[in-house]
């Protein structure tokens, strides 16, 4: 049953030729791509600082739940993936939140992200 609902999701897959297309591109555009990658980890550190900002407990509390979170995507999902965002995503989380106190956090993170992205690019071409 599995297999015939992942062939039926394959056949009928609308997004597989722009996909397709898009990562024929990107990889003739490095800088396209690396600028995509970039937007993709400053997404992501977004979506993660508004969780810990929502989450109703303590600042300590909910950073120990996001990076618990993170770790746990990280050790189960990401080890099939080409990127890993989830760690970094939680790094620039913190970064961003401690933004009003010191732009140190936000200037490791974003040479971090940037260096990152570029030899992760650069290496694949």
């Amino acid at each position: 049953m599995a297999t015939r609902l992942h062939h039926l999701i394959d056949r009928y897959n609308v997004l597989s030729n722009p996909t397709r297309r898009i990562s024929n591109s990107m990889h003739d555009h490095p800088r396209l791509y690396k600028f995509a990658l970039l937007v993709n980890h400053i997404f992501r550190a977004a979506a993660m600082a508004a969780l810990a900002m929502v989450l109703p407990f303590s600042t300590l509390a909910n950073a120990a739940i996001c990076f618990a979170g993170s770790l746990f995507y990280r050790l189960t999902v990401e080890t099939n993936c080409a990127y890993k965002f989830a760690l970094p995503a939680f790094a620039g989380a913190m970064a961003f939140l401690l933004a009003g106190v010191s732009l140190l956090p936000i200037s490791a993170y974003a040479a971090y992200v940037i260096l990152t992205v570029s030899y992760d690019v650069d290496s694949r071409l």
